[in-house]
């Protein structure tokens, strides 16, 4: 497909996805990682899914530098695209390899889901499952009413004497999804990030096993029926990847990853002075029994750097850093695509994306593609000024 059939195709798809769309019954759909798993500021499935479909054939390498919770990486494990994602928070990456593992084919879904309810059974509220907590992990105690954070307990006591090591991985990652869902401070990420824990008059008894339970049968329903979707040749397209790692907990610029043999590249950099993604996730570090602040440091454009006077010059360097590593993986011919924030223009922050756009072509790349997209008002990020975005650009280039 040239250039000009690229375009228009991309011209004909509404950027916005301000609507419903319907896939039909027989239909291959994208997959809504962020469905599973609250993490801020993921960009919606619909816009890797279309890039993925369009710019890439079926055996293309695809590789997203800023990978998160695998948004990028589902979608194209499901078009049949050979996926690699990476990223500094091992919490994102826990998520995404899960997701990966749920999608083999041999892995029997509705066992796993058999198994799992079953682990919310036997529960007695007189014992006290919080004394078998670890140190980090009685930490998580200031945010949950009494009563909670003992049936969460008994669940963190279940999900460790598991000897099923998938069934176990499963558990995990649905007991860290519900881990803001069942606090008591339902005011947003940033006040987890800042730390800031519920008073005793805000702590609310919350139905943790009716959670369990409806947050496991969604997430094996849902892959149970996308995996109905997939192509026939999925099954064996599937076991021809897994011998290889493909999701990685470190920055694209830490590792050797083989010149020119990306086909394409879609992402979502982090926006400046936006999101604490690392501190967003605070309280599935105290689950895991992990240090956040070792992964702190290693976040571009965290909002807890937004005061400092090298705050955007430093947001600028790293992404122009990770820009390079991109440019060294894409073959050439091969694209780019990128999707950054929109701001308006008395806005410090436009200066630095605009340069940062500017980059690619001082690369050698060539802009194929431009639209602008408006942010649903329940997608924002919060109500206040500095952290609001409206509005979000798609660019695609191409290399060569």
């Amino acid at each position: 497909m040239d250039n000009s059939e690229i375009k228009k195709r991309l011209n004909s798809i509404n950027w916005n996805f301000d609507f419903t769309i319907n896939y039909g019954e027989d239909t291959l759909h994208p997959f809504n990682c962020r469905k599973y798993y609250s993490y801020p500021a993921t960009f919606i499935p619909e816009i890797p899914y279309a890039m993925i479909e369009i710019l890439s054939k079926k055996g293309d390498v695809v590789l997203d530098p800023f990978g998160g919770i695998g948004t990028t990486f589902i979608q194209a494990l499901s078009l049949e695209r050979v996926p690699f994602s990476f990223d500094i928070n091992p919490i994102a990456t826990n998520v995404c390899k899960t997701l990966y593992m749920l999608f083999d084919p041999s892995v029997n879904k509705e066992s796993i889901k058999g198994k799992l309810l079953q682990l919310c059974e036997g529960y007695d509220e007189s014992k006290d499952y919080t004394v078998g907590l670890s140190t980090c992990q009685k930490e998580l105690s200031g945010w949950f009413e009494k009563r909670t954070f003992n049936e969460i307990s008994f669940l963190f006591y279940q999900v460790e004497h598991l000897q099923d090591s998938t069934v176990q991985k499963v558990m995990s990652l649905i007991l860290s999804s519900l881990l803001v869902t069942l606090s008591s401070q339902n005011k947003g990420w940033a006040y987890i990030a800042d730390n800031v824990k519920p008073k005793d008059d805000e702590l609310k008894k919350k139905h943790v096993f009716e959670q369990y339970i409806l947050t496991t049968k969604i997430l094996l329903n849902d892959i149970i029926d996308h995996e109905s979707h997939l192509s026939r040749s999925f099954s064996d397209f599937y076991p021809n990847i897994f011998n290889k790692e493909r999701i990685f907990n470190k920055s694209i610029t830490e590792m050797h990853f083989e010149s020119e043999s990306v086909d394409l590249v879609v992402t979502s950099p982090p926006y400046p002075r936006m999101i604490d993604y690392v501190k967003s996730q605070r309280l599935s570090f105290n689950f895991f029994d992990e240090n956040f602040m070792d992964y702190v440091g290693k976040e571009i454009g965290a909002r807890y750097r937004r005061s400092r006077r090298d705050c955007l010059s430093k947001y600028e360097s790293d992404i122009k850093q990770v820009n390079n590593a991109i440019y060294d993986v894409l073959k050439q011919d091969g694209y780019f695509c990128v999707v950054l924030p929109d701001y308006d223009i008395e806005d410090s922050r436009k200066d630095v994306i605009e340069r940062i756009v500017e980059s690619y072509t001082e690369l050698g790349m060539n802009k194929v593609f431009e639209v602008g997209r408006y942010i649903p008002s329940h997608r924002r990020t919060l109500s206040i000024q500095w952290a609001t975005l409206v509005n979000e650009r798609i660019y695609i280039f191409q290399k060569g």
